[in-house]
């Protein structure tokens, strides 16, 4: 995890320790029976979470810019993110975007690389 995902996911757990909205007693019990069940699932549940955020930044961003930067991902927690943002199913054109930026950034990495390094 790199120090800006670090930041991110404390500013989003603050806000989720600070909110005041009511909940629905029986979502709020489902939950907890999950989380008893398998303590990874507060961990998925906050992991699908910054992933639908990430690719509505990178989405914002390619609707306003014609020309976004690609997202760097670093670690494999960020990794990971992204898998989740990809695989969440977040319409054509957040996909497209993501993919679009991924396959930039794979093509500028390796422009100058020779295959024979890459044993």
């Amino acid at each position: 995890m790199t120090a800006q995902e670090r930041d991110e996911l404390m500013q989003f757990l603050r806000e989720l320790s600070t909110s005041r909205e009511p909940v629905d007693p029986a979502v709020r019990e489902l939950v907890a029976q999950a989380v008893t069940q398998n303590p990874n699932v507060g961990y998925r549940l906050v992991q699908e979470v910054m992933g639908l955020r990430m690719a509505l930044r990178a989405q914002t961003r390619a609707v306003s810019t014609p020309a976004p930067a690609p997202a760097e991902v670093a670690g494999s927690w960020g990794a990971s993110v992204l898998k989740v943002a990809v695989a969440a199913g977040l319409g054509a054109a957040a996909g497209t975007v993501l993919a679009d930026q991924a396959a930039s950034w794979l093509a500028s990495s390796t422009e100058d690389a020779d295959p024979g390094d890459w044993a």
